[in-house]
């Protein structure tokens, strides 16, 4: 796994690089998802310890966010990784990544901040949600590669695609080759293929 491709796609998804250009965040509502699997990212490739802190939220409880400052990797991010400064729904592009294995742990990353594992039918269905066309379809290149089929469907209503591994083949495929790095979704994924 490279922790930092993992790290990348979370924050392409879940995260939000500053106007100013040197300071990213996280939030998400799973608090040991931040934890346990963010802020160690964090500490292995930037050397820096944050906590997470309690924002409010529109939905539920609230969300943690993890603030940090690093000049550095942040153009980092946004150069290796296409990860705009600033608002980036519409205009995120793919990473440029050389392997299909980096290109796999960016999309795991993805999956685990802003992807979800539901049912449809009671199958299980794994789904990213994005304003961006162009990210979700190459998504969708990455894991034809690895021999995983999904579609693509447009919610009007949200103005959002939708990219969606639904087939019980390709779902128990993804689950036997590609490990979500957030245990909640990766143990769901688990109990409903069981």
């Amino acid at each position: 796994m490279s922790d930092l491709d993992v790290l990348a796609g979370i924050i392409g998804s879940d995260g939000h690089i500053y106007k100013s250009g040197y300071t990213f965040c996280v939030v998400n509502k799973n608090r040991d998802f931040i934890e346990n699997m963010v802020i160690p990212l964090i500490r292995q490739t930037t050397g820096k310890t944050q906590k997470p802190k309690l924002v409010p939220s529109g939905f539920g409880e609230g969300k943690f966010k993890v603030h940090v400052s690093s000049v550095k990797f942040c153009r980092m991010l946004t150069k290796k990784y296409n990860i705009p400064v600033g608002a980036k729904s519409n205009s995120i592009n793919p990473p440029n990544l050389p392997s299909q294995k980096r290109k796999l742990d960016f999309l795991r990353g993805w999956i685990a901040g802003d992807g979800s594992v539901t049912t449809d039918r009671t199958r299980a269905k794994i789904e990213i949600w994005s304003k961006s066309f162009t990210i979700l379809n190459w998504f969708k290149e990455v894991l034809n590669d690895s021999g995983i089929k999904s579609r693509m469907f447009q919610e009007k209503n949200k103005n959002e695609h939708i990219l969606r591994i639904g087939r019980k083949d390709d779902v128990e495929l993804f689950y036997q080759n590609i490990k979500i790095p957030h245990s909640e979704k990766q143990n769901r994924l688990e109990c409903l293929l069981s």
